[in-house]
């Protein structure tokens, strides 16, 4: 566009002008030959003057030297041949350079009225006129040497055209100028969004903005707005994810408590018994066996929060293992509260997404669902490819449904939460990273609600418009 529009006001400049001076051009040609006209025309009525006298005496032999006696007194014009001849062709007289057969004048080739020929080479003209005295009495013709004229004709027009190009390529230029800087706040803009599309978001430096009051200045502080609003935006969303992180851990202290303290347990009674009965070989081995399982199964519950809150490292695929853990994860706060964990993961293969993202908000619908059901009830999770390219993870709880401006905020609209309502926040803002999309709905028989994700592969995400 910097260089595009310029270019194309500059030719369209230049055609127009270069069509005008060349239509000047030919209007100033066809005057200069309409004056060649009117001059040949005068230049035979003064020669019917001079030779009437002797038309009307009959006398040839005067009509002939008032041709010659004109021939040398012209001045201004250079004749070649003159004739004059009655009306059937007869020739009274002519003087000047011998006839040319290739281009007799028109009353040798039966022309009995006024005529103005000029030569192929366009050095030459013949002009004819009737001659009346009462009655048509003689024809008179004149081939004169209009070749100084041309000359002029041709150099003027070389001349015109010359200046015409050397107007119209200035004008061009100084067009493209002129757009160019008109268009200069505009391109200050684009060039700013080229950069916030390439991911480089940042306002237009003050060096750079517009003059104060115009189009441009306007444009560009909107510009500049809607950077700030952006930045702001950005700032709102990564302290929402740290508060929703902090209010996820919180919630998983007794999950952590419960996971490490049972194998704890079991790990000191095995010391007791190493140390009472260490002597004992069998004794040793199943306290060996005992810690060793305990520790397996800290190392799992700490791997499974690692995993859920840590970024880091490039993407993997999902596996059905990184859902197992969420059950490990969920399962002491359902026990506690006496609901009953339904999990059907249904993922022979890795799915190739942010394993990363995905567990961190199948976790918090999760613990969601586990804080809005009632004692006695069910939450379910289910996870399969529906089509290929898709995953569907589908969250259901039997609890009293969601609350007032809960799915918009599902959808990344409405208003901010509060406490435990971050978590629906977080997983839109998730979602949004994984390409998903997020509805919610009623559960089975109209009761609880089901929260399904549906999230594309990771090339189909990248692909999709934000």
């Amino acid at each position: 566009m910097s260089m595009r529009v310029p270019l194309l006001v500059a030719a369209a400049v230049f055609v127009f002008v270069t069509v005008a001076s060349q239509v000047a051009l030919r209007l100033a040609a066809h005057g200069m030959d309409q004056e060649a006209k009117r001059l040949g025309r005068v230049y035979l009525d003064g020669l019917s003057a001079a030779i009437l006298p002797a038309l009307r005496a009959q006398d040839d032999a005067a009509l002939r030297e008032a041709l010659e006696r004109a021939m040398g007194f012209r001045e201004g014009i250079s004749e070649r041949r003159m004739v004059v001849a009655t009306p059937n062709g007869r020739i009274l007289a002519e003087a000047g350079i011998g006839p040319d057969p290739d281009w007799l004048a028109p009353l040798h080739r039966g022309n009995v009225g006024s005529a103005w020929e000029v030569s192929s080479d366009g050095d030459a003209v013949w002009v004819q006129r009737p001659l009346v005295d009462g009655t048509l009495v003689a024809l008179i013709a004149a081939k004169l040497d209009v070749g100084s004229i041309m000359e002029r004709r041709d150099s003027l027009r070389f001349a015109t055209l010359a200046f015409g190009l050397a107007v119209a390529a200035l004008g061009g230029g100084l067009a493209a100028l002129a757009v160019r800087q008109a268009l200069r706040p505009v391109l200050v803009v684009t060039e700013a969004l080229g950069r916030s599309g390439a991911g480089a978001i940042a306002p237009i430096p003050t060096a750079a903005m517009p003059p104060p009051g115009t189009e441009g200045a306007r444009l560009a502080a909107a510009f500049n707005g809607m950077v700030a609003h952006v930045a702001e935006r950005e700032t709102l969303a990564r302290r929402l994810s740290e508060r929703e992180r902090a209010a996820t851990l919180g919630r998983l202290a007794a999950t952590v408590a419960h996971e490490v303290r049972n194998p704890l347990a079991g790990m000191l009674t095995a010391v007791d018994s190493a140390r009472d009965f260490g002597d004992d070989a069998t004794e040793r081995a199943e306290a060996l066996q005992v810690i060793e399982r305990g520790l397996r199964q800290i190392e799992g519950v700490v791997t499974s929060i690692l995993a859920v809150h840590r970024d880091g490292g490039p993407p993997r695929p999902l596996e059905a293992a990184d859902l197992d853990d969420l059950r490990l994860l969920a399962s002491p706060e359902a026990a506690r509260r006496g609901i009953d964990l339904e999990w059907r993961v249904d993922l022979p293969h890795p799915f190739p997404t942010d394993a990363s993202l995905l567990r961190q908000a199948a976790l918090n619908l999760l613990l969601n669902a586990v804080a809005a059901t009632p004692a006695g009830r069910q939450v379910m999770l289910d996870a399969r490819r529906t089509k290929p390219g898709l995953l569907t993870v589908m969250i259901e709880d039997q609890g009293p449904g969601l609350p007032a401006g809960a799915e918009q905020r599902l959808h990344g609209q409405g208003e901010e939460a509060e406490g435990r309502g971050l978590g629906l926040d977080v997983v839109a803002t998730l979602a949004r990273r994984l390409g998903a999309s997020v509805m919610a709905e009623p559960g089975r028989g109209d009761q609880g609600t089901r929260v399904t994700l549906l999230v594309p592969e990771a090339e189909a995400a990248a692909a999709r418009p934000a």
